[in-house]
């Protein structure tokens, strides 16, 4: 055995019972709380409200004079973000105390950005950190510990951009999950597979590429993700490109083929640098049993995290194919204002709430329109039924209506089980039939796994013609279908699964006040083509982008090129 080798087997043995040790310390305590939710909920929520009763938002409503959960509703009003926006540029610009504490600091912002485009700032103090790496924590530990087989071996990260600018005082502008890399455990950072530069690799095809050619000779043993699509796209390129990655590994190299910037290839020569012809040869002759070279065959056994949940979750069926019976694990729903739910189980998209990083209420769907709307906590939810998540962060948001829709799934004591669905603003509703966008992907997926298709990516968009006729348009790739009669078929099945799924949908259709769908076919490579100028645009990367599965403005559909269109024919015959 040679040195490294040894000290290796020395390190996944600490890692091993550091894991196993904080798991024993940790879960137990985070599961007692979890039994008394309720109580634990409006203690953290109170103690919070003391903490800011000095801030500007918190003279603004009367902090100082709530003493219970039934003040705080009183007094604050479930709001968007554009009820907090004054109080955050004002921090923005070097007013902090305007939502940050005196006791706490600003470290910096992260940012999110809408369908529109337009930046959203979200203030990082040292306590909202603190606890959103306590619920990362807790959901790591969780991970490693129901798999515990896999401890040892190399993780696959990629996280959002660091660089995102400056506020007009100075402060930092990250993407979440670029501020979460750099302040990771020391005692994880040998465990990951490719470091930090790839993260700045502007061309996603480059990054996805470099970060293959990096973790590719080592045991990867866990892949973390948030976008399944983003999994599978990774996998499609080191396939595609099998050949110049074995040459790569052999000759200790970076193909200049890929659009990497000179700075992160310096800054990872002497990792490109090491010859790797033995790893070459083992992938060579998988290429020559298979035909193919998909993680499944290279990287035994594999731990996956990635989105399984929301209009996102549904690639996931596509998994198998590229990553072989690879155990599942939601990564919860998580956004730049913080991390929500934790799920504890695998190949399940529901978790708890995150208690320990925010307090959270629950406002019923049919609520939402109404002026004096009855908000639930979490014990009061009722399984199967569906709620906009609103939530209370040390962030500075209070009772902050984010728009995600969640069904409780289950309770764990009195913590419920949170299923995301999807952005509550994403609903067709052309003749009253309120279709929404995971009814349409939900029978999408339906309808091409029935028909025997892969579907890359499709959207909805609600239609009028000149006269004024109803329909929606389903956009897909042209390369999904091999011909025109497995496009005929699809778009029949989309149909009545679309009628079977939503019942206004099938009282529309059949008494023809709602039009078949239409089919459109687009050129191949559109989505990507897509994704790439929208990240360019919006300016934050394609690390958590998410393809829309229904969009309002049926304008949107001219900016691809139809190759030909089906209509529905499931009630003309």
């Amino acid at each position: 055995m040679t040195h490294s080798s040894f000290a290796r087997r020395v390190n996944d043995l600490f890692a091993r019972k550091a894991i196993c040790s904080i798991f024993g310390l940790r879960w137990p305590r985070f599961r007692s709380q979890l039994e008394n939710a309720k109580t634990q909920q409006e203690e953290w929520l109170l103690n919070r409200i003391r903490l800011c009763r000095d801030t500007k938002f918190g003279r603004d409503h009367g902090f100082a004079e709530i003493q219970s959960l039934a003040d705080f509703r009183r007094r604050v009003p479930v709001g968007r973000y554009d009820d907090f926006a004054p109080y955050i540029q004002a921090v923005a610009a070097g007013e902090t105390s305007a939502l940050i504490p005196s006791a706490e600091r600003l470290v910096q912002f992260t940012i999110t950005t809408g369908s529109g485009g337009a930046p959203k700032l979200n203030p990082v103090s040292n306590t909202w950190m603190k606890q959103y790496r306590q619920a990362w924590d807790l959901w790591g530990l969780k991970l490693f510990a129901d798999h515990r087989a896999n401890l040892g071996t190399q993780m696959l990260q990629l996280a959002g951009k660091w660089d995102m600018g400056k506020t007009p005082a100075g402060h930092q502008i990250s993407m979440v999950s670029a501020l979460l890399a750099r302040a990771q455990n020391p005692m994880m950072k040998p465990y990951y597979a490719t470091p930090s530069p790839v993260n700045d690799i502007p061309d996603p095809v480059a990054r996805y590429y470099t970060a293959l050619r990096l973790s590719i000779s080592q045991r990867v043993g866990w892949i973390v993700l948030m976008n399944p699509g983003t999994l599978i796209r990774m996998a499609e390129i080191g396939d595609e490109f099998k050949e110049l990655l074995l040459k790569d590994l052999r000759d200790g190299t970076l193909s200049d083929r890929f659009d990497v910037p000179s700075d992160v290839r310096a800054s990872l020569s002497s990792r490109i640098g090491r010859q790797c012809a033995g790893r070459a040869a083992e992938l060579e002759e998988i290429i020559r049993r298979t035909g193919t070279l998909y993680p499944k065959d290279y990287w035994p056994p594999l731990v996956i995290a990635c989105w399984l949940g929301g209009t996102a979750g549904f690639q996931k069926t596509a998994l198998p194919r590229y990553f072989g019976d690879a155990p599942l694990r939601d990564m919860g729903l998580v956004s730049s204002e913080g991390r929500h739910t934790i799920p504890i189980e695998d190949n399940k998209p529901e978790g708890v709430p995150s208690i320990v990083s925010g307090y959270y209420e629950f406002l019923p769907v049919e609520e939402i329109d109404s002026q004096q709307p009855v908000v639930l906590g979490g014990h009061e939810l009722e399984v199967d039924r569906d709620y906009y998540l609103l939530m209370t962060t040390a962030g500075g948001f209070y009772r902050f209506n984010i728009g995600d829709i969640v069904r409780c799934r289950g309770f764990v004591g009195q913590a419920p089980l949170l299923d995301f669905l999807q952005k509550g603003d994403r609903v067709g509703d052309l003749e009253g039939e309120k279709l929404t966008e995971r009814q349409v992907l939900e029978s999408a997926h339906a309808a091409a796994k029935q028909v025997g298709v892969e579907l890359t990516e499709i959207t909805a968009a609600p239609f009028r013609d000149e006269s004024g006729r109803p329909r929606y348009l389903i956009l897909a790739e042209q390369g999904d279908f091999c011909d025109d009669t497995r496009a005929r078929e699809f778009v029949d099945e989309l149909d009545r699964r679309m009628m079977g799924i939503n019942f206004l949908v099938n009282y529309r259709r059949r008494e023809g006040v709602l039009d078949a769908p239409r089919l459109l076919l687009i050129e191949t490579g559109s989505w990507s083509r897509y994704m790439h100028q929208e990240s360019e645009r919006r300016g934050t990367g394609d690390y958590q982008f998410k393809h829309p599965g229904l969009v309002h403005n049926s304008d949107w559909t001219r900016q691809f090129k139809v190759v030909s269109q089906q209509d529905s024919q499931v009630l003309s015959r």
